[in-house]
């Protein structure tokens, strides 16, 4: 599920809940999706310690998109040292009209803050931490298309991190802080939520580098809501089973606890909706622990993925082949995904696929937009070896097994 939250340069990580399903704010694509070549630049907020630079050169590619290369380029901005993040994190930016909620604290037992670095600009969320030595669950939305991942804990200090696992259809994911010690783990819950008692959320509201909590009760339970990208409509996803609850939960806060007033936490705030007042909603901390367990135990199934992700390295059009011209012969366009561009090294353009051409099918299943190369790609790993049929920009047909390389965003 493809579900980066991307306002122009930063990504606050929550679902938004439109009235009648889930929206979260797509990423900032137009004419087709940039996977291949150098990274943004990213710029360190003042305030914050840590180098200033840009991404490395590599592939900047989606893997669960089947985009990608071979290759992995280096982390961004801020990705070296333990410097403080100043008020505004190791790589959160500020920007105008972000939304923040509740009341600031300092930390919060078992919370911390992740930032992540996109390939068209930043991320910011929450995590739970699981054990003293840097296990961290968080949504998937969170880290999805990410390449570099940065985690402030309540100490202060900060580290870098990487996904061992994820689970995209329940928004679930588990990362592992480098180097990471005798880290304040979160008091979870064994038991569920119950109606009516009292609550509080606390994230990163506003992506601005600073935990904040809000309070509230639970209003039902065994919630569903359907998320898919604002605008478009597209990767829809259906969560069920949800906590619902009246905290007022803004942008930033997903990945983070949601405690009751024992201290236990009892959910995983994931999504709100939009309109006034907000109506939030978190996976229950029961469901999401035991995808956890599952990912740290590195247990592939057909929804949990563990380690990095595969990559075919091309760029492809988000336009159909008859809108942008590509894959045509003598005036007959043909159906599939058109190729804007290749990653030297990757596994397409060993294969020879180069631009303008179009992508048939893979897997042995027809090709007939992006869709289909991510449906297929999402199950499988890097080194999997797999059937690619095209048609290049002068007509003619081939197929080619290609061995998938790994590609450098989660």
């Amino acid at each position: 599920m493809k579900r980066s939250l991307v306002a122009v340069s930063t990504a606050l990580a929550v679902a938004v809940i439109a009235p009648a399903s889930a929206v979260v704010t797509s990423e900032a694509i137009a004419g087709h999706v940039t996977v291949s070549g150098a990274a943004p630049s990213v710029s360190t907020p003042s305030g914050s310690s840590g180098n200033s630079g840009s991404s490395g050169a590599g592939s900047s590619g989606n893997g669960s998109s089947g985009n990608g290369s071979s290759s992995n380029g280096s982390s961004g901005s801020g990705s070296s040292g333990n410097g403080s993040g100043g008020s505004f994190g190791p790589w959160s930016q500020r920007t105008t009209g972000n939304q923040v909620s509740g009341t600031a604290v300092s930390s919060w037992p078992g919370a911390v803050m992740i930032d992540t670095v996109l390939t068209n600009g930043e991320g910011a969320g929450t995590g739970i931490v699981l054990t003293s030595n840097g296990i961290v669950l968080t949504n998937y939305h969170v880290v999805d298309g990410s390449t570099s991942i940065r985690v402030k804990v309540g100490s202060g200090s900060t580290y870098s991190a990487k996904v061992l696992g994820s689970d995209p259809t329940h928004d679930v994911a588990v990362i592992k802080l480098s180097g990471a010690s005798g880290l304040q783990t979160a008091s979870l819950a064994t038991s569920s939520a119950l109606l009516g008692e009292k609550i509080t959320a606390v994230g990163q509201g506003g992506g601005l580098g600073t935990l904040y909590k809000t309070s509230g009760s639970v209003t039902a339970t065994g919630q569903q809501i359907t998320a898919s990208d604002e605008g478009t409509g597209s990767d829809a996803e259906t969560l069920q089973g949800l906590v619902q609850t009246n905290a007022q939960i803004v942008p930033g806060y997903s990945g983070g606890p949601l405690v009751n007033s024992s201290g236990k936490v009892i959910g995983m705030d994931t999504a709100a909706s939009s309109g006034s007042p907000i109506t939030g909603y978190a996976i229950p901390i029961t469901s999401a622990v035991k995808i956890a367990n599952q990912i740290e135990s590195g247990t592939r199934s057909s929804t949990v993925h563990i380690g990095p992700r595969a990559a075919l390295g091309v760029e492809i059009s988000t336009q159909s082949s008859s809108d942008n011209g590509f894959g045509t012969s003598n005036g007959q366009t043909t159906s599939g995904a058109s190729v804007v561009g290749t990653m030297q090294g990757g596994a397409a353009a060993a294969a020879g696929i180069t631009a303008g051409s179009t992508i048939t099918s893979i897997g042995g299943k027809q090709v007939t937009g992006p869709t289909t190369l991510t449906d297929v790609l999402e199950t499988k790993y890097p080194g999997d070896k797999i059937s690619v049929g095209w048609v290049d920009a002068q007509g003619q047909s081939h197929t080619a097994t290609v061995t998938l390389g790994t590609s450098p965003e989660n």
